[in-house]
């Protein structure tokens, strides 16, 4: 790929990523599998008129002469009750299979994020000492000095925890309401 595009290069990893999730979506079970095709086809606008139509007619016909369901449509109840409660398991089902990928992109894009800091970096090293041997002033390498080092993570994540506990639920400042 020598001479490829960056069109060619995002192509390739979206490839990539669309034949790794075929293949992960291969591997789940057949339950999960099910869920996922019955909550997609429930989710569809056309179950809902489907639904309007079959109610519809359901109360239509037994409200004539011929019902076997008369008012307050008993059977009907039952079996929108139990329509209900399988539905909700299945929903639940795709939920925690979509749940579990998400939680997998996330840490796949965190890997990333990190490998990337890393390579950065290296690469910020690398210039720090090139600043060094061309007679680049101080001051102008300052900040390279500054981000080459590694990000210790866990610093990261203490610091984002810390300003959470700082904000109040409204999204003000307690540190700001304190000081004003």
């Amino acid at each position: 790929m020598r001479d490829s595009t960056i069109e060619q290069f995002t192509r390739k990893n979206i490839d990539d990523i669309l034949r790794i999730e075929r293949e992960r979506k291969a591997m789940q079970p057949l339950a999960s599998r099910m869920a996922s095709a019955v909550a997609a086809f429930c989710s569809r606008g056309t179950i809902l008129l489907i639904h309007v139509l079959f109610f519809a007619a359901w109360i239509a016909f037994n409200t004539s002469p011929l019902a076997f369901d008369p008012y307050p449509f008993t059977f009907l109840t039952l079996v929108v009750s139990l329509e209900a409660i399988f539905l909700s398991f299945f929903i639940m089902i795709g939920q925690s299979a979509s749940r579990q990928e998400s939680e997998r992109r996330h840490h796949l894009d965190l890997q990333i994020n990190l490998l990337n800091e890393r390579e950065m970096t290296a690469m910020l090293r690398l210039l720090g000492k090139v600043a060094e041997r061309l007679d680049i002033e101080e001051r102008d390498q300052a900040e390279i000095k500054k981000f080459a080092y590694n990000t210790d993570p866990r610093t990261v994540l203490e610091q984002i925890v810390t300003a959470e506990e700082t904000v109040s639920p409204s999204g003000y400042s307690v540190e700001k309401a304190v000081n004003s």
